[in-house]
C-alpha cells in the first residue's frame, strides 16, 4: 500500500490530535476517493464530449442541470 505524507494546517492541529489513527486514515482515505472520482468524471466527460454536435445553448443548459443536482447532493441549494 503506498504512503502519503500529509501537511496539517494549524487550525486543524488540535482536532487532528484527539483523532486515532485509524479515524484519520478513514478521514483521509474518504476525500481522496471523493476527489479522485470526481476527477475522473470530468476525465470521462471530457472524452464522451470531444466530439459531440451540441451547441453552445445545449452546453450551457446540460451544464446548468449538472451543477444544480451537484449542489443538491452536497447541500449547497
Amino acid at each position: 500500500m503506498m504512503e502519503i505524507k500529509i501537511e496539517i494546517p494549524k487550525e486543524l492541529e488540535e482536532e487532528i490530535k484527539k483523532l486515532k489513527k485509524e479515524e484519520i486514515n478513514r478521514i483521509v482515505y474518504e476525500a481522496l476517493k471523493e476527489r479522485l472520482s470526481e476527477r475522473l468524471l470530468f476525465k470521462l466527460a471530457d472524452e464522451i464530449l470531444k466530439n459531440s454536435e451540441l451547441n453552445d445553448e445545449q452546453i450551457e443548459e446540460l451544464s446548468n442541470i449538472v451543477k444544480e443536482r451537484v449542489a443538491k447532493r452536497y447541500g449547497i441549494k
